[in-house]
């Protein structure tokens, strides 16, 4: 029997974060320590109640930690003209509040130091909101980078922003933030807006085979689903996902990515030094192309 790989998935949800959840948690192969929230694309309180309902849907039995409610430094912004109010597009009344998962008494910097710190061996953080909890950890806990087997992170992008022309949300959220974890010198996988816009969206088509499975978790995510794909067809957070539990369906570069703290037009953006020489060494594996037709079959199957 293959050994599982020990995860913490680090989110904002948010509606690609609830599909990605459901993804994670539908992969075998996955060990899931333990889910851990962030304000993003609503507020803490939203992400934190959001993560307990999905992890009550699916019946997970992990640590659900509350994290950062604001950004580091700049003021907070949030994504709800996309996700709605409650972050789930007004439609939370399909999860059954009597189900609502536990929360630790700890916070998400002290539960993510807390597994990182007494695990026998080294662990795989999905980080798919802003990292604002994931910069905190290793500001205060440096020591535990060792402990990190890879970074799958979705944000930034190589081309195109969408909260801002050159701004992809999670990395303008808290630009800082993604600065530091970009620097940390950790292996990391990202997934930007350069691929997800381009490989990881969604069709009416792709819609109806999900309403077709017709099961209690189907039947939420389809209806999440249609709520959210007339503001954002893309399913950005599940390619985090499958960067760790399906890497063959996609095509990586190795690249230097670093994050733009300031500036009228430029804050939050990702930049790329692609000059043959002087540039810095390479810090992270960029996703350039997803198999569409495997990226839907996986989500798909995860139902």
């Amino acid at each position: 029997m293959n050994k599982k790989i020990p995860v913490i998935i680090d989110c904002d949800p948010g509606v690609d974060d609830a599909l990605a959840l459901m993804l994670a948690n539908s992969k075998k192969e996955l060990d899931i320590k333990a889910i851990t929230t962030v304000a993003g694309n609503v507020g803490i309180e939203y992400t934190t109640k959001n993560a307990r309902l999905v992890a009550g849907l699916l019946g997970m039995d992990t640590i659900i930690a509350r994290g950062a409610d604001k950004p580091l430094l700049v003021p907070q912004i949030v994504a709800s003209s996309t996700h709605g109010e409650d972050g789930f597009g007004g439609i939370g009344e399909l999860f059954n509040e009597d189900d609502l998962a536990k929360l630790s008494e700890k916070n998400a910097v002290e539960t993510i130091a807390k597994i990182l710190r007494e695990s026998e061996e080294k662990i795989t953080i999905i980080a798919v909101g802003p990292l604002t909890n994931i910069a905190t950890v290793f500001l205060i806990y440096p020591e535990l980078k060792e402990k990190v087997e890879v970074l799958s992170i979705m944000g930034g992008s190589t081309t195109v922003g969408n909260r801002t022309a050159k701004g992809e949300f999670n990395f303008l959220v808290d630009p800082h933030a993604a600065h530091i974890v970009m620097n940390l010198g950790l292996p990391v996988i990202l997934a930007g807006l350069n691929v997800t816009l381009k490989d990881a969206y969604v069709t009416d088509e792709d819609v109806e085979k999900m309403r077709k499975i017709n099961t209690s978790v189907s039947n939420v995510a389809t209806e999440i689903l249609v709520a959210y794909k007339s503001e954002d067809p893309a399913l950005h957070d599940p390619v985090s996902v499958l960067a760790i539990t399906n890497p063959e369906i996609m095509e990586m570069e190795d690249m230097y990515v670093n994050v733009e703290t300031s500036g009228l037009f430029s804050e939050g953006m990702t930049f790329t030094d692609e000059r043959s020489h002087r540039k810095p060494p390479n810090n992270c594996k960029v996703i350039v192309n997803i198999n569409r037709k495997r990226f839907i079959d996986e989500l798909i199957s995860a139902f």
